[in-house]
This record gives C-alpha cells, sequence and structure tokens, in this order.
C-alpha cells in the first residue's frame, strides 16, 4: 500500500515543490464528457468569462471521475464544483490569502507564509486547478441530496472539520467522507487529506502522493 494513503499524510509545500512540472498537450474537456450522471455545478463565477457555466479537466481526469462515478453505484452521483482555473485566478485567490495571513501572523518569515496561505489555497506554481488535473467535489444520493461530510466544500469557517480525518466528525460523516475517499482513489486519483473535498491526477501533488519524480501535466492558460 502508498505509505501516504497508510499513514494518511498532509503533503506539504515542501513536498509538492520537490516535484518536477510535467508537459501534456492533452485537451481540456466537459467534466461530464464521459458520464452525463456526473453533476457538474461550478461555484466560480470569475471562471464564466473563460469556460462559461462548463466546468473543464483533462481528458483523462474526465475519464476517471467517470469510472469513480461507476463505482459509486446508482445510488450516488459525483456533484463537482471547481475543476480547471485560470492561473490568473488562482495567483488572486492565493495574494489575498496570503495578505490575511501576513497581516495577522507578523512573527512568520516569507517562506512559512507561503506554507500556512498553501494549506488554504495552493500556491500557484504547484496547484492542481490551473493544470486542469485537480477537483473539488462532493456526492449527491440519486434524488439530487447532498450527502453530510461535516462541512460544506470550501467551508473553511469551520477548520478543524476540514481535513479528510478530521477526529471530530460525526460516524456517519466519515462513513460519507470515505465513500468518496475510496471510490476516487480506485479511479486513479490522490486525495489531498487537508481538504477532504480536494483530489487530483496528474499533478505535482498526484505526483508526491505516489512518489512520482515528474508530474504529467503543466499550467494551461485560457486566453
Amino acid at each position: 500500500m502508498n505509505d501516504n494513503l497508510k499513514s494518511r499524510r498532509i503533503l506539504t509545500l515542501v513536498d509538492v515543490r520537490a516535484v518536477e512540472l510535467g508537459y501534456s498537450d492533452e485537451p481540456l474537456v466537459d467534466v461530464q464528457k464521459y458520464d452525463s450522471n456526473v453533476i457538474a455545478e461550478p461555484e466560480q463565477e470569475e471562471m464564466l468569462q473563460y469556460t462559461g457555466q462548463k466546468i473543464l479537466v483533462r481528458n483523462d481526469v474526465a475519464r476517471r471521475l467517470a469510472k469513480a462515478n461507476q463505482i459509486l453505484g446508482n445510488s450516488f452521483n459525483l456533484r463537482v464544483v471547481f475543476g480547471y482555473r485560470h492561473p490568473k485566478i488562482q495567483r488572486q485567490y492565493f495574494e489575498r490569502e496570503r495578505r490575511k495571513i501576513a497581516k495577522s501572523c507578523s512573527n512568520l518569515t516569507e517562506e512559512e507564509i507561503d506554507a500556512a496561505t498553501h494549506n488554504l489555497v495552493a500556491v500557484p506554481e504547484v496547484a492542481g486547478h490551473p493544470m486542469g488535473a485537480a477537483v473539488d467535489l462532493t456526492i449527491v444520493s440519486a434524488s439530487g441530496k447532498v450527502i453530510d461530510m461535516g462541512t460544506g466544500i470550501s467551508e473553511f469557517d469551520k477548520p478543524e472539520l476540514i481535513p479528510t480525518f478530521a477526529p471530530n466528525v460525526s460516524a456517519k460523516q466519515m462513513e460519507n467522507r470515505l465513500k468518496l475517499h475510496d471510490a476516487m482513489v480506485a479511479a486513479g486519483f490522490a486525495p489531498f487529506y487537508g481538504e477532504w473535498w480536494h483530489f487530483s491526477y496528474g499533478d505535482r501533488e498526484w505526483a508526491a502522493f505516489h512518489g512520482r519524480p515528474r508530474a504529467i501535466y503543466g499550467e494551461i492558460m485560457l486566453k
């Protein structure tokens, strides 16, 4: 078994930076390309100018999402809210959060501020969303009801409940998190244990999780 999977270790910025950037001309496609039952509900207004109402991911990421959705069975479906994120938007998110942390933690070094910010918004140079390699998602029932995971996606006002294996979630919430986790891992994704909703395939975090020296993908700059 993968050591990071077994230990449930949250990868650090140092871990991810140690992986070389990849390159691939694999296209971005609609997240529903291989399975129309994968629910796409974008929650990022800033991306409308680039992708409209679609959520885009790399072709192989879409294929693997279809596989994960099939693993869940007929009673559940994946609900994806974030996929590809334009590098400019990733930079804006990161800088905004970094300024907050720098202001509230004046005793930290520049590298420590980067690392602390990375726990909430990935450093742009290593982020998976601008590669089309990362997704933020949850599960809904066949009737469309969102499954209780203990928090919503990106609900950062409850930081103690965000990690996948947070000790304060209920047994049922943990069962639901594991349902998502196990389906995504079985489909080839790497989990980010700092956020129960974040998974990736082919980015630097995925490579670091699996002990690979190089990512598959690099950043995509849509016009």
